[in-house]
């Protein structure tokens, strides 16, 4: 009863028990599944909470590989959208360009507004969680990211502002396209290739010959190549110029039907 998110979001559906579980492989989080037990029910047990468990890495295994296929490029007039909420995670205003992304979001759950349109509740969510940590009540950052309907994906930030004299206001959401520098981690760890193969291939993109890609790792040129090869059989390609095509170019394809959102690490 002391979650906003469970009073704004689930009690006044019915919602009695929820479990939760981050589908993580390795350090990365790649998706998050709730279930939920209406009133009346019996609340989910150590049967359910185990076989959930269970599934963490396999689900997450298979999420990651979404993230491969990049969207395509923003153009460099996207502005960012603008929405604020208020203190009770109501969304109060909204300009144009919020609009135009959350035109573009998949379908999913979602929450209607005084504003006119219906809010995905990971967005709601964020919402609650920038306040609840201005309060001290949760930490880290209030950001995830959400893949839109034609492949690309957005970043979203929320923040509680400050009024005069201190006072609470209302809670910022900024969203706008995903920086090309967080798009080419995640595609990199997608593919999952280590950390030292990603630096390797980083070199690689800014043109780095081999023996300089040594000197700056600290490395023999023989475990350069070692590396390189175990990116080329990870990723499936044979040439320096289509491993930075690869996982450092942003083309068009076609989403994977349904939702999709990302919490950030």
């Amino acid at each position: 009863a002391r979650s906003a998110r469970f009073r704004r979001l689930l009690g006044g559906q019915g919602v009695d028990d929820e479990l939760r579980a981050v589908l993580r492989t390795g350090d990365r989080p790649w998706g998050v599944v709730s279930l939920f037990r209406m009133g009346g029910g019996p609340p989910f047990g150590t049967r359910e909470i185990t076989l959930l468990a269970g599934l963490s890495t396999p689900l997450a295994d298979h999420l990651r590989r979404f993230a491969r296929f990049a969207g395509p490029r923003s153009e460099p007039g996207d502005a960012p959208g603008l929405l604020l909420f208020d203190e009770y995670g109501e969304a109060t205003s909204i300009n144009e360009e919020a609009r135009r992304y959350l035109a573009l979001l998949p379908e999913g759950p979602s929450q209607p507004t005084a504003l006119g349109f219906r809010l995905p509740i990971w967005l709601i969510g964020a919402s609650l969680q920038a306040r609840a940590i201005a309060h001290g009540h949760d930490r880290g950052s209030a950001r995830i990211r959400i893949r839109t309907v034609d492949g690309r994906w957005l970043a979203c930030r929320a923040s509680c502002l400050s009024g005069p004299g201190g006072r609470p206001g209302p809670t910022a959401l900024v969203i706008e396209p995903a920086p090309a520098a967080d798009l080419a981690v995640i595609v990199t760890q997608a593919y999952g290739l280590t950390p030292r193969e990603f630096e390797v291939a980083r070199l690689v993109a800014r043109g780095s010959a081999t023996a300089e890609i040594a000197a700056a790792l600290f490395v023999s040129p023989h475990t350069v190549r070692g590396h390189l090869k175990a990116a080329f059989a990870k990723t499936g390609v044979s040439s320096r110029g289509e491993l930075v095509a690869r996982l450092f170019t942003l083309r068009p394809k076609p989403a994977p039907t349904g939702p999709a959102s990302w919490p950030s690490s």
